[in-house]
C-alpha cells in the first residue's frame, strides 16, 4: 500500500447546502443529544460488494445514489448492492485508486484517481477532462464548486485549476498561492474561495490569492480539511488538530480523539463532525464526544457525508463503509457498561431497570441510566448465567450451568445436587403467585423450592421431558413448562402434555407470552410460533410468512405487534394478522425483520431465561451474542413510503443498451433483460418488487426482493415495461418512470426473392 498522505476533504459549505436542497421534508439529522455509543451503526465491506475496504471519499448525487471512492475502484450504492466501476469496465478510469468525489449542482459526479486526472460522470457516461498540456503527472486532491458554478480543482503539486464552460484556468505560486500542493477547498460564503495548502490557508478575493494573515495560529501547516460553519467561521483541519478562525486568528480546538484531521462536516442540525485517526468526534461548542474502536467504529475516519435522509456515512481506512443514524435500536456493546460479550438472559429488577447475565458468569444491573456489575463469588465467575429472577423479597436468583445461586443482603448462597437440586444445569426460574419458587433444569426436570427444600418432578410425574427451557404462570394460576419433549401444564398438582400429536408444530419448546385476551403464544426451536387458546393450537411457520422458525423471546408492544428474537435477528408480526390467519381470514402473515441497517449489532440472539424484557417505557430489550439491544417499537414499526423504482440497465441478447437510446428491438432478438432497483438505505431488504410488460404480461409479475426481469421471444409490437415497489406489507409505489419498447416485424424484400 502506498504511503499515507493528506486525505481529500468535503467542501463543507456546499455539502451542507446540497443536503438541505436535496433532502425530503421528512429528513432529520442525527440527534446531537444522543450518547455517541447509542447511535445505530451499520457497515459494509468487500464481502458485501464494496471493491475495497479503504474508503477515501463519499458523495451523493441528486438522483439519490451514494458514491464510494475506494483504492480498488468506484462504487455506486443503492442501499442493496454495489455497482463497481474500475479500469476493467470503464475506459475513462485508467487507475482504480479513486481519491476524490464531488457531486455538483447540475447532477454531475466529479471523480479523481491517484496519479490521474479529472473525470465527469453524467447521464450514465464517463468523460475525462484535462487542461491544455495535461495534469503534469499530478493527482487531483480536492474538488469544489463555487457560487457561480465554476469548478475548482486542487492538485498535489500542480497548483489549482478553475473549470468553467469546459475551459481551464491555472493558478500557482506565481499567481499568489502559498504552495502548489492543494489539499482542501471551501467556497467562501461572502464570495471567493478558501484554499488549504501545504503551507497553510489562502483565500481568493477579487480574483487574487493571498495567504490568510492570521494563519500563524495554525499548528501543522498542511491543511487537510476546510469548511465554514453556520456562524460563518472557518474551520481548518491539519495534521495537528482542528483550528477555528475567530477574531482574525486561529485557535486550536481541544478534546478531539486524535490530532490528525481527515474530514469535517457540519450537518443540517449544526453539529460538527470530525474524522480523525482515532474515530469520529462530535463537536458542540467546547464539548467533544468520541466514537471509536471500543464502540464498534474502526480507527481512521477518512470521509464524512450527510445524506438526504439525515444519516451520516463514514468512510474508513481498511474497515469499509459505515452508516450512523439515531435508529429505533439502542445498542449496548461490551465496554459500554456491559462487560461480558454474550448476554444470555435479561430480567426485570425491583424498583426499575433490569438484570443481565453473561456467558462469563457476570451479572450486571441496569438502573435506566447506567450499568453496574454485581460482585460474584468464585463459583459464579466460572459459570454461564442462563437464568435470572428477582423475587418479591428482593432476593436475586441466578441459574447457571454450575447450579442455582441466590444473592441476599450482600451474600451468595449456592445450591447444587448436594442440596437437593435435581440437576446442576438451571435453565429457568419462576416465582408463582403463591410465592413458591420453581426451577427448570436441563436433564433433571422441574424442582419446587419451598421452605428451604427442593421437591423434584420428572417424566414419571407426567412431564414430557426432563430437559426444560422456560416457565410461565398464566392468569388462572396454571404453570406452563417448556420442554424439549413438548409443552406441559401443571394445574392442581396434575400435569398435562401437548406434543406434535396435539397440533404443536415442534416438541422443542423455548418460550412463552400470554396476551391480554388469555391466549398463550409459544415459541419453538425449529417449529416457529404456536398459539394456544381454548384448547386449540394454531401453528405459524416460515411457510406461512414467519421470518424464522426459531423463537427465543416473545414480547408484545403497546401497538399490537409481537416481537420475536431468533438465530437470524429480530422480527415482528401484527397480532391481528396472526389472529386472522388462525380464523382462516388470511393465508399468510407478513413479518418485518430488523437487521444491521436498523443498527442491530448482531443477528445471533440468545435463548436464556428470560430471553426478552419489556421496560416500563415500552422499549423492548433482547440479549444477543454481542451485547444487548433496546428497541423503540413505535419507531421501528412505523410505516414509511416506498421509494420509486428505477430501471438501471437494459440488455438485448446479453448486450447492454446505452442510456438515452430508445429500446427499438429487431425481430431476431431472443432475450430481453431489465435490471431495476429502488434507492433505500434504511432496511432495503424489506423492499419487494413487481414488474409488468404491458400488452404482454396479463398482470403484475411478483419478483420479491429480486431486481431482474427477463423475457424471451417477445412478438412484434409496442410495449411498456413498468416496475412497482413497496415496503414489505405496505402500499405499492407505482411512480417509477415506464420504459417504452418496440419489437419490429420481420421485413422481407420481395425484389430479392427468387
Amino acid at each position: 500500500m502506498r504511503a499515507h498522505r493528506p486525505g481529500p476533504v468535503r467542501a463543507l459549505l456546499l455539502a451542507f447546502l446540497a443536503a438541505v436542497l436535496w433532502r425530503g421534508p421528512e429528513a432529520a439529522a442525527v440527534s446531537p443529544d444522543r450518547p455517541m455509543k447509542q447511535y445505530s451503526l451499520s457497515s459494509w465491506e468487500t464481502r458485501d460488494g464494496l471493491p475495497h475496504n479503504t474508503v477515501q471519499s463519499l458523495a451523493q448525487t441528486p438522483d439519490g445514489y451514494l458514491w464510494v471512492a475506494t483504492v480498488e475502484g468506484l462504487a455506486r450504492f443503492d442501499g442493496f448492492r454495489f455497482k463497481v466501476f474500475d479500469r476493467t469496465n470503464t475506459e475513462a478510469l485508467t487507475r482504480n485508486d479513486i481519491q476524490s468525489l464531488y457531486a455538483s449542482r447540475d447532477g454531475s459526479l466529479w471523480i479523481s484517481a491517484y496519479g490521474s486526472g479529472l473525470i465527469r460522470y453524467r447521464d450514465g457516461a464517463f468523460r475525462a477532462y484535462a487542461p491544455p498540456g495535461g495534469w503534469a503527472a499530478t493527482t487531483v486532491s480536492a474538488i469544489a464548486e463555487d457560487s457561480r458554478g465554476a469548478l475548482w480543482i486542487g492538485t498535489d503539486g500542480g497548483g489549482l485549476f478553475r473549470l468553467k464552460d469546459d475551459a481551464f484556468e491555472r493558478y500557482s505560486v506565481e499567481q499568489g498561492l502559498s504552495d502548489n500542493s492543494v489539499w482542501s477547498l471551501c467556497p467562501r460564503r461572502e464570495g471567493g474561495l478558501w484554499v488549504g495548502t501545504s503551507a497553510g490557508v489562502d483565500r481568493l478575493v477579487d480574483g487574487r490569492f493571498e495567504p490568510y494573515p492570521g494563519r500563524e495560529g495554525l499548528s501543522g501547516r498542511v491543511v487537510t480539511a476546510l469548511g465554514e460553519d453556520a456562524a460563518g467561521r472557518l474551520l481548518a483541519g491539519t495534521a495537528d488538530g482542528l483550528h477555528i478562525l475567530e477574531g482574525g486568528r486561529f485557535r486550536k480546538a481541544e478534546g478531539l480523539s486524535q490530532d490528525y484531521v481527515h474530514a469535517l462536516l457540519e450537518d443540517s442540525a449544526g453539529t460538527l463532525w470530525v474524522g480523525t485517526d482515532q474515530g469520529l468526534s462530535r463537536v458542540q461548542g467546547t464539548r467533544v464526544k468520541v466514537l471509536g474502536v471500543a464502540d464498534g467504529l474502526p480507527s481512521r475516519v477518512s470521509a464524512i457525508l450527510e445524506d438526504r435522509e439525515g444519516a451520516l456515512w463514514l468512510g474508513t481506512w481498511s474497515s469499509g463503509l459505515f452508516r450512523l443514524t439515531d435508529g429505533a435500536v439502542t445498542r449496548f456493546l461490551p465496554g459500554t457498561g456491559v462487560s461480558g460479550d454474550e448476554i444470555m438472559s435479561i430480567a426485570g429488577a425491583r424498583g426499575g431497570g433490569a438484570w443481565l447475565g453473561t456467558t462469563g458468569g457476570e451479572i450486571v444491573r441496569y438502573d435506566g441510566a447506567r450499568f453496574t456489575p454485581l460482585h460474584a463469588t468464585g463459583d459464579l465467575r466460572r459459570a454461564s448465567v442462563v437464568a435470572l429472577h428477582e423475587d418479591r423479597g428482593g432476593r436475586l436468583w441466578v441459574g447457571t450451568d454450575l447450579g442455582l445461586h441466590r444473592f441476599e443482603n450482600g451474600r451468595w448462597t449456592h445450591y447444587t445436587p448436594r442440596e437437593g437440586l435435581p440437576n446442576s444445569i438451571v435453565r429457568s426460574i419462576l416465582e408463582d403467585s403463591r410465592g413458591r419458587l420453581w426451577v427448570g433444569t436441563d436433564g433433571g426436570g422441574l424442582a419446587l423450592f419451598e421452605k428451604g427444600k427442593f421437591r423434584s418432578f420428572s417424566e414419571r410425574d407426567g412431564l414430557p421431558s426432563a430437559h426444560l427451557r422456560a416457565l410461565h404462570e398464566d392468569g388462572k394460576g396454571t404453570l406452563w413448562i417448556a420442554t424439549y419433549g413438548g409443552l406441559a401444564s401443571l394445574t392442581d398438582g396434575r400435569f398435562r402434555s401437548y406434543t406434535t400429536r396435539d397440533g404443536l408444530s415442534s416438541d422443542l419448546v423455548r418460550s412463552f407470552h400470554e396476551d391480554a385476551e388469555g391466549a398463550l403464544w409459544i415459541g419453538t426451536y425449529g417449529g416457529g410460533l404456536n398459539r394456544l387458546e381454548d384448547g386449540h393450537i394454531t401453528a405459524y411457520t416460515s411457510r406461512d410468512g414467519l421470518f424464522n422458525d426459531v423463537i427465543y423471546g416473545i414480547l408484545e408492544d403497546d401497538g399490537g405487534r409481537l416481537w420475536m428474537s431468533c438465530n437470524k435477528g429480530l422480527f415482528s408480526v401484527e397480532k391481528r394478522q396472526l389472529e386472522d390467519f388462525a380464523a382462516g381470514r388470511r393465508r399468510e402473515v407478513v413479518s418485518l425483520a430488523y437487521g444491521r441497517a436498523d443498527g442491530m449489532i448482531s443477528s445471533d440472539f440468545s435463548g436464556g431465561f428470560p430471553a426478552a424484557w419489556k421496560a416500563p417505557n415500552g422499549r423492548l430489550w433482547f440479549p444477543s451474542s454481542r451485547g444487548v439491544v433496546a428497541i423503540d417499537p413505535t419507531a421501528a414499526s412505523r410505516p414509511s413510503p416506498a421509494p420509486a423504482a428505477i430501471v438501471e440497465e437494459r440488455f438485448v441478447d446479453g448486450e447492454p443498451v446505452p442510456r438515452g437510446v430508445a429500446l427499438d428491438v429487431g425481430p431476431s432478438a431472443r432475450r430481453l433483460e431489465f435490471h431495476f432497483t429502488a434507492l433505500a438505505f434504511a432496511a432495503p431488504e424489506r423492499l419487494e418488487f413487481a414488474y409488468r410488460l404491458e400488452d404482454f404480461d396479463p398482470g403484475w409479475v411478483p419478483a420479491g426482493p429480486q431486481r431482474v426481469a427477463q423475457y424471451t421471444n417477445i412478438p412484434p409490437g409496442q410495449y411498456r415495461f413498468r416496475v412497482r415497489v413497496r415496503n414489505l406489507g405496505g402500499n405499492w409505489n407505482e411512480a417509477g418512470a415506464p420504459l417504452g419498447l418496440r419489437v419490429r416485424k420481420l421485413c422481407i424484400d420481395a425484389s430479392n426473392e427468387k
